[in-house]
């Protein structure tokens, strides 16, 4: 009988300091969570671009979370990846006729998918520091890579509006 007591306290105190430990990793998430500030690059759109991007429905909302959460404010950095992540899914689904192309549409998928691993990544327990930086690196690079896209489409159709007008110009001397 005796022996039954002592197994149910050492069983119990076993126990006991199971909870504390989960409870204190529990508490301490948001510490391991912490972001370093990061500064976002942003490639210089040409006006054709920024005005293109100005017609895109919620596009202006991603921008600003997305450097927002750059700066490292890790108690809105939660909330603003799941707000991110459903804007993401709006903006794949309404591209402007004006950017609507199989290298943009691509771009916007891999910014979709890199802001919903980032997400996960915070959301996940016992996610570390790493995975979440590494996460915001990849979403950075993606949405740079976009940006890059768009202002890549309006340069292409701007060299072609110019080879247009230099081929009129030599038919015209021609006739």
């Amino acid at each position: 009988m005796q022996k039954l007591v002592i197994l149910t306290c050492v069983l119990f105190f076993f126990y006991s300091c199971k909870n504390k430990e989960q409870a204190e990793v529990v508490e301490g998430i948001q510490e391991i969570v912490e972001v370093p500030n990061t500064v976002l690059q942003l490639p210089d759109l040409s006006p054709e671009a920024r005005n293109a991007i100005g017609n895109w429905q919620r596009f202006q909302e991603f921008e600003n979370d997305l450097k927002r959460i750059n700066q490292g404010e890790i108690r809105q950095f939660s909330r603003e990846t799941e707000r991110m992540a459903a804007v993401a899914d709006s903006l794949q689904i309404s591209i402007p006729e004006t950017l609507n192309s199989n290298a943009i549409s691509s771009r916007m998928r891999v910014v979709n998918t890199r802001v919903k691993l980032l997400n996960e990544a915070l959301h996940q327990k016992g996610s570390d520091s790493l995975r979440v930086w590494n996460n915001l690196i990849e979403t950075n690079l993606a949405y740079t890579n976009l940006l890059h896209q768009i202002n890549e489409k309006f340069e292409k159709q701007r060299i072609d509006a110019m080879a247009k007008t230099d081929e009129n110009l030599e038919t015209k001397k021609k006739q």
